[in-house]
């Protein structure tokens, strides 16, 4: 006898069939054992004698029986097969299940995200679980008929390859045979080598950043989405794709798993014929009417500008979605088109939803002779992407561009999760990689360990981020450091390193304020809450107590800012070093860090 799934069962009253699956639950009434039984397509109950009682929960076993009607009084109708019910004839255990770390089969799992993913084999069989991967399975699916039907082709880019896709130093190297190469952080050349070859392309593949990011907005590793497509007569053709692909996914999304939709308290994002295209300088503009923030000098819009922006597009358009564009030259990616109207920004793009970018992309160069310029002005040799990236220049590449989106990201922002390793199976992070990285092993060495102090530096160097260095001598107190800097108290971004509730948390302040234990403790939840002593500090950041700055994503520690401190146009703080301080602007500083803002701090009068 052939398997029948769950779903069909409800068609086959008086008929005997062979289920296999999973137990969900039992339940002893006297002589009676009830077991719900689940497969990939739904759940059922069974009804048999004590013999079923041997099955531990999440065993898999095999049920032949007959399909009866329920009476009427026992319909459960939050199952499809809510009106009927197998009576089991034989059982057979295929695979016994051992003790679970937590209980499953609750409507909510009861554990932290970090106890979860330590569980991952257990945590993925939660039902919240499966539907998380069963929307982002709709999306991925979506995502690539809608573009084959556009006649677009799919191809499979590498992840390892012989030069920074992006440049920086954001990057995983490996070691290839005793030869240099690294995982891509895009399959952006690729894709831009395949349009003479097809016109329209698209990829579906992994990406990897080397980001000292813990935030809930960033991976290692990640699903990139990516698109790509020639003889564009502008990039406006661009941003039409991108927003019939979106509208695609939602469409498909709201098709198959409005059930989903309701479970977890979301909607498909409001959307509009044409999605709103605005620049970013009208859009910093918008934001600082509306927040009495004046971000109109920025390069970029902090976390709070994309949320405000949205609720601009929401009120006034009926949009929960908006396209960005127009970014500055050296805050996009060097392979980006200028704008031949204004060279100081760039034909580029980003899509905007629900506060959080979704899509970001724009047109490229296509000029061999500006491409091979542009490679050089970046300090990097044209040898170095010679195979086969310049080549598909060399021999002619019309005008093209194109745009990715995070997997990950749409997925986490369509449901209206908190964070993004919620809906990565398996979250590569700082401190991650399946199992905790201070659990599984010892750091591998590759070479020198740069201080607290050179990797943020690098890091400022790398975002194109305006900051002022200055070395001095050490000082003792926030008075004397604001002197030697040449700011003033308020200016002056104090980074405490705390242990809440047994785990490490940087609360950075005003230098002119005090913290406020009680405030903090109830914004946060906080049971415990104390300072870190001098050697937990240096446990914690590698620094000394008075080195510490605060950029907690350096060291994996959350980060929380008073919101005072983010009233002063500039701040400035210890960098990793007694002797070294930066001065740099707050909004750029909440950009790099996405701290939690709140507040926490006794002001000074």
């Amino acid at each position: 006898m052939n398997r029948t799934l769950i779903s069909a069962t409800p068609s086959l009253i008086g008929q005997t069939v062979r289920l296999q699956g999973f137990v969900h639950s039992l339940r002893r009434h006297g002589q009676l054992v009830f077991l719900d039984l689940r497969d990939r397509s739904g759940l059922v109950q069974v009804v048999g004698d004590k013999s079923l009682s041997g099955f531990r929960p999440e065993s898999a076993v095999e049920i032949t029986g007959s399909i009866r009607s329920r009476d009427p009084k026992y319909y459960n109708n939050a199952y499809s097969t809510g009106q009927i019910e197998v009576e089991v004839s034989s059982s057979r255990l295929l695979a016994a299940a051992g003790d679970y770390p937590f209980d499953i089969h609750q409507p909510a799992l009861n554990v932290s995200l970090p106890v979860a993913l330590d569980y991952r084999a257990a945590s993925l069989r939660h039902q919240q679980s499966r539907d998380i991967f069963k929307v982002q399975s709709t999306i991925t699916n979506a995502f690539r008929q809608h573009l084959l039907g556009q006649d677009f082709t799919e191809f499979h880019a590498p992840t390892i390859v012989a030069a920074a896709t992006e440049g920086g130093s954001q990057i995983f190297p490996v070691d290839y045979f005793g030869h240099r190469a690294f995982l891509a952080q895009s399959p952006q050349l690729y894709k831009q080598v395949m349009v003479p070859v097809f016109e329209r392309v698209f990829t579906v593949c992994h990406a990897y950043r080397a980001e000292p990011s813990v935030t809930t907005r960033h991976l290692t590793e990640y699903v990139s989405l990516d698109v790509e497509l020639g003889f564009i007569d502008s990039w406006l053709d661009i941003i039409d794709v991108a927003d019939r692909v979106v509208k695609a996914i939602f469409a498909e999304v709201a098709l198959h798993h409005s059930d989903i939709l309701k479970k977890f308290n979301t909607t498909i994002p409001c959307t509009i014929d044409k999605t709103p295209i605005i620049k970013l300088s009208e859009a910093l503009n918008i934001i600082s009417d509306r927040s009495h923030r004046d971000v109109r000098h920025e390069l970029d819009m902090d976390p709070e500008g994309e949320r405000e922006i949205c609720r601009w597009a929401k009120e006034t358009i009926g949009s929960e979605m908006v396209f960005i564009t127009h970014f500055p030259t050296k805050k996009r990616a060097w392979y980006s088109h200028v704008d031949p109207v204004n060279p100081e920004e760039t034909l580029s793009f980003d899509l905007i939803g629900r506060g959080v970018e979704w899509i970001s992309g724009s047109q490229r160069i296509n000029d061999y002779g500006e491409l091979i310029a542009k490679i050089k002005a970046i300090g990097a040799s044209p040898d170095d992407f010679e195979f086969p990236y310049v080549q598909a220049f060399r021999y002619g590449m019309p005008p093209e561009g194109g745009f990715a989106i995070g997997l990950e990201r749409i997925t986490q922002n369509i449901l209206g999760l908190e964070n993004i390793r919620q809906v990565s199976a398996f979250p590569r992070d700082m401190e991650r990689v399946d199992g905790r990285l201070s659990v599984i092993g010892r750091p591998f060495a590759t070479g020198p360990v740069l201080s607290l102090h050179d990797r943020l530096i690098n890091l400022l160097k790398e975002k194109s981020i305006d900051f002022k260095p200055l070395s001095h001598q050490p000082t003792k107190t926030s008075q004397e450091s604001a002197k030697v800097r040449g700011t003033t108290l308020n200016q002056g971004a104090k980074a405490l390193v705390l242990i809440a509730d047994d785990k490490p948390l940087l609360a950075v302040l005003s230098a002119a304020d005090k913290l406020d234990n009680s405030a903090l403790k109830k914004w946060r939840k906080i049971k415990d809450l104390r300072l870190a002593n001098p050697e937990e500090v240096k446990k914690i950041t590698s620094v000394e107590i008075g080195a510490v700055p605060p950029f907690g994503n350096l060291f994996r520690v959350p980060v929380v800012v008073d919101q005072c401190l983010l009233q002063e146009p500039q701040i400035a703080f210890n960098a990793g070093s007694a002797t070294e301080s930066v001065i740099m602007s707050s909004h750029d500083f909440q950009a790099l860090v996405a701290p939690e803002v709140g507040s926490f701090a006794v002001v000074s009068a």
